[in-house]
């Protein structure tokens, strides 16, 4: 297909400059065994703040002059593509965890470029935070180059692309959006708080005295509606902490110094962030044509907003999409962490050899019959995705021993022999079945294969003589725990 060999020429292009702009910082965080922290540490050891942030500005205004080049081609190629593609706005840090998370099942994961924003963000932010930014701009380059063979590895359909997006070459786009998340956060607090707030500005004013979890507690009206941004609710009181854990994680990233107690007002600071996010989604999403990947946190806002539809200027998605974005955000639930096992690099292989294909068609049967009500409750899509799982396995276990049966037969009729007790099982593991029904035809080949495997044979675990499935039954038997993630 044209498009995708275009789309995966200047996704190469980018990551060949991307990878000479910051060939130092990352050199740095290879000698630190891939500690992207660690590295970025011990490069900007000894520099002046001014050298760090010129040397970041100079390199992301290549980006953005790379993109000026090509970003219409991309934007071009990736809407006339026939596939279903998800879009997502996360940070570089949590890509990979998407990337494991739906890999599985969707076609192709469009990441949102976010430098060219970030670039735009040194003329807005106070002096001080200047080298906050830079680092986190320099943390997220260094974070893309990690998962850089996701975005050239060729396949039928492209596993991610990097792309900017409008709001990225015209700052009105931009800030209408950074407007409307205002907007959204302050008719939010109205609903939490059971208040009438008419700006942002009055939100604060009314807030910023509310400190202590529990005077919090008592100022909040309907807890019920908070996100749970980190793990299925078990009850209002871990709903609202949890969101108390998530304000300090962004406390983290953008203060030098944490307050002591939460406040009501940071609280709700930490919504624009999320409502922000969820506006990019949604923008680059209907601009490109595309079923938002939302970050888990984000869906009890979402409903929330298509709830509230009747805001002014409210953008909604079509039914579909928001079907697609409720099955797509649903399998990063927690009862399905145990796909983040698979590593990207097992992904990407599994999808050269072509294993998958009949497995995400199973979930794109599936995701067509999951409503949004349905997708409402994690746990019941968690659980519909983890049959559809199972039934693809069972019928991928079933074709395998018909394959094999079918390989014996005709090897039996061209030879005379009997193949015995070697599984063809595990040589469709290592070979993909259109290949062992060829070299069936050919006695002397197909020998040399079934030597290569039974030498193999003591090093393939059982679980995975059932073909590439073993894999899934593997990740599933030795979930990750979050700190691996």
């Amino acid at each position: 297909m044209q498009q995708v060999d275009r789309i995966l020429e200047i996704q190469k292009s980018y990551f060949a400059l991307l990878k000479d702009c910051f060939q130092a910082q990352n050199a740095e965080v290879l000698q630190a065994g891939g500690d992207v922290e660690a590295g970025i540490k011990k490069w900007a050891y000894g520099k002046t703040e001014e050298q760090i942030t010129y040397a970041v500005k100079r390199r992301l205004e290549d980006l953005q002059n790379f993109w000026k080049l090509h970003y219409e081609e991309l934007r071009t190629h990736l809407v006339s593509l026939d596939i279903l593609p998800v879009y997502s706005v996360s940070r570089p840090m949590y890509l990979r965890r998407q990337f494991t998370s739906a890999g599985l099942y969707v076609d192709t994961v469009v990441c949102h470029d976010d430098t060219l924003s970030g670039l735009r963000n040194f003329d807005f932010v106070p002096r001080e935070k200047t080298l906050t930014l830079a680092i986190n701009l320099l943390r997220d380059c260094v974070d893309v180059l990690k998962l850089q063979r996701c975005f050239t590895t060729k396949l039928e359909t492209p596993f991610a692309i990097l792309c900017p997006a409008e709001r990225d070459f015209d700052f009105n786009v931009e800030k209408s959006m950074i407007e409307r998340s205002l907007e959204l956060t302050t008719a939010y607090a109205s609903d939490i708080l059971q208040a009438r707030y008419s700006s942002w500005e009055e939100v604060k004013q009314a807030t910023q005295e509310i400190t202590g979890a529990r005077a919090i507690k008592k100022a909040i009206k309907r807890i019920e509606i908070l996100p749970a941004p980190f793990r299925e609710a078990k009850s209002d009181a871990d709903r609202l902490s949890q969101c108390f854990e998530r304000m300090r994680m962004l406390q983290e990233q953008s203060l030098s110094a944490k307050p002591e107690q939460p406040n009501l007002k940071d609280l709700l600071v930490s919504f624009i962030t999320e409502f922000g996010v969820m506006e990019g989604q949604l923008h680059g999403s209907i601009e490109l044509d595309l079923a938002p990947l939302f970050p888990r946190y984000l869906w009890d806002l979402y409903k929330w907003r298509v709830q509230r539809g009747n805001l002014e200027n409210a953008r909604l998605l079509g039914w579909e999409e928001r079907q697609t974005s409720a099955v797509a955000t649903a399998i990063q639930h927690e009862d399905l962490d145990w796909l983040s096992a698979i590593s990207v690099e097992e992904i990407i292989k599994l999808k050269e050899e072509g294993f998958l294909e009949d497995f995400r068609q199973k979930l794109r049967q599936a995701r067509r019959r999951m409503t949004l009500e349905e997708a409402s409750d994690f746990s019941t899509v968690a659980h519909l995705a983890t049959k559809d799982i199972e039934a693809a396995i069972t019928e991928h276990v079933a074709n395998i021993k018909n394959l094999e049966h079918e390989a014996r037969r005709r090897l039996k009729l061209e030879t005379g022999k009997i193949l015995g007790k070697v599984s063809l099982g595990i040589a469709s593991f290592w070979f993909p079945p259109i290949a062992i029904m060829g070299f069936v035809k050919d006695t002397k080949k197909y020998a040399e294969e079934i030597t290569k495997t039974r030498r193999l044979l003591k090093s393939i675990p059982d679980r995975l003589r059932r073909g590439p499935w073993g894999v899934l039954m593997e990740a599933k038997g030795q979930p990750k725990s979050p700190s691996e993630r």
